[in-house]
């Protein structure tokens, strides 16, 4: 008994004859077999016969003996030759039980070529192994007219895949590890009681040799079949692309126009390049000092080009040269901006910056004021109306107040406010009311007679935010684009 395992296709064929007669040179024939995986290399002019494989038992137990037949029709001639192996390394041993056969290295071949009988002519040989694996068995025979030439006759083949001890799972060889096996039926499929490497208990892949293409996979814009659903590119985003001259990727706007899921030579996106005849212009592309509008947004130049100066003096330099000129300073103005080019924006007294007296600089604006460092400020509170406070000790009444300060704040209103506290040291809950006809204080409740007008408030804190804000002007940022 021997060990059985693959045979090379480089083999030489099988070869039989029915006998043994002098004959020239060019019609030698064999009488003993070759191990050959096809006769077809020495034997020619036959109609290829039919051969079947079979096994008893089909699913043996381990250490069981399986009787192996190889049967050939007799379509070219009663004689016939076999050689039975297996495709794979496989933990089993062949042995002969046919007279005129051999079990060598590699399976069984006959030694003496036999004639049948009925229509066809079978071989038997016995196959067993001790431990539980799946085997593949490969016949090659040859059906032979028997004149002694190998004219005349053809070769033919049969496979048959068992299991031993297990119950067997069929597996599909997978080349490019997708987890799908070929669903070429150029490679046979194996029965076998654990997954061999390289292959796969599914079938169905259709591009074995692509690991990105398989059953079930996401359809990609590439223009294969990824799914192995028979449609290339199905249901992938389409798109419109420009046409696009210089080869950069971007498309002009008003030219040919396709639907795509991906750029094709000639054609790129539709985000409108200023240039299509220059591929270092496009939008996005880096702006450069050049004297083009490298990223089409309308401007050359911008942000490379050297500048000089500061505010309204600010200029880019001549192309992209290093010589460069400061414009010339203008009267300083209330605008938010350095007009006269010393760094600093709107700096200068309210009357110079707005033109005259009366108005304050505040934030760029001149606003209305009564100048802010001399002059009244002025606090009416109403020309008929009273003001009276009800509490321990304390009562005031009269209709207006004037008090002398610096600065321009004027508030005026008619109406009356009454305060009352309702205790002794403002520990007694008290309430504010009152109002007046056009121009009086919203009042509110107070605790305790501490309550206090609203408006006054608010206007105590007009005026201070503005005493700050004039008080605490700092130097701004230059605002207008250079000239």
């Amino acid at each position: 008994m021997v060990v059985s395992r693959f045979v090379p296709l480089s083999l030489i064929a099988l070869s039989i004859a029915a006998g043994v007669a002098a004959f020239p040179t060019a019609a030698w024939a064999r009488k003993n077999g070759i191990a050959a995986a096809s006769c077809d290399g020495c034997h020619t002019g036959g109609k290829p016969p039919t051969v079947s494989l079979t096994a008893s038992p089909m699913n043996p137990t381990a250490g069981q003996a399986v009787t192996v037949t190889v049967t050939i029709s007799q379509t070219n001639g009663a004689v016939a030759g076999f050689y039975l192996t297996t495709d794979y390394m496989t933990a089993g041993a062949f042995k002969m039980l046919d007279a005129g056969t051999l079990a060598n290295a590699y399976g069984v071949t006959h030694t003496t070529p036999k004639t049948g009988s009925g229509g066809s002519t079978s071989f038997q040989a016995q196959w067993t192994s001790t431990v539980a694996t799946g085997v593949s068995f490969s016949a090659y025979a040859l059906s032979a007219n028997g004149d002694g030439t190998p004219k005349g006759d053809a070769g033919g083949e049969a496979h048959l895949s068992i299991v031993v001890g297990c119950a067997g799972t069929t597996y599909y060889i997978d080349q490019d590890g997708d987890g799908y096996g070929s669903s070429d039926t150029n490679y046979r499929s194996r029965i076998e009681c654990t997954q061999p490497q390289s292959y796969a208990p599914r079938a169905g892949d259709c591009n074995d040799f692509n690991e990105n293409i398989f059953p079930g996979a996401p359809e990609l814009c590439d223009g294969k079949d990824n799914n192995c659903d028979g449609n290339i590119d199905e249901n992938v985003v389409n798109i419109p692309y420009c046409e696009d001259k210089d080869g950069d990727g971007h498309g002009i706007i008003g030219g040919a126009m396709k639907m795509d899921c991906k750029p094709s030579v000639g054609f790129g996106d539709c985000k409108g390049d200023c240039n299509d005849n220059n591929n270092t212009v496009y939008p996005g592309a880096m702006e450069i000092c050049d004297g083009r509008d490298n990223n089409c947004d309308g401007r050359v130049d911008e942000g490379v080009r050297m500048t000089c100066g500061v505010g309204w003096c600010r200029r880019y330099a001549d192309g992209c040269s290093a010589t460069c000129t400061p414009g010339e300073p203008i009267k300083e103005v209330c605008n938010y901006f350095d007009d006269d080019c010393d760094g600093v924006a709107d700096n200068g007294t309210d009357a110079e910056l707005c033109g005259g007296p009366g108005l304050l600089c505040i934030l760029g604006k001149c606003v209305p004021g009564e100048g802010m460092g001399s002059g009244p400020v002025i606090q009416t509170g109403g020309a008929t109306g009273t003001m009276s406070t009800t509490g321990p000790g304390m009562t005031a009444s009269g209709g207006r107040t004037t008090t002398a300060g610096t600065g321009g704040f004027v508030g005026a209103g008619t109406g009356a406010i009454g305060l009352s506290g309702g205790g002794t040291g403002g520990s007694a809950a008290g309430s504010l009311s009152g109002g007046g006809a056009s121009g009086g204080c919203a009042v509110v409740s107070g605790v305790g007679g501490s309550a206090v007008s609203l408006c006054l408030l608010a206007g105590v804190a007009s005026l201070g935010a503005a005493l700050m804000q004039r008080r605490r002007r700092r130097p701004l940022p230059g605002r207008r684009p250079p000239r």
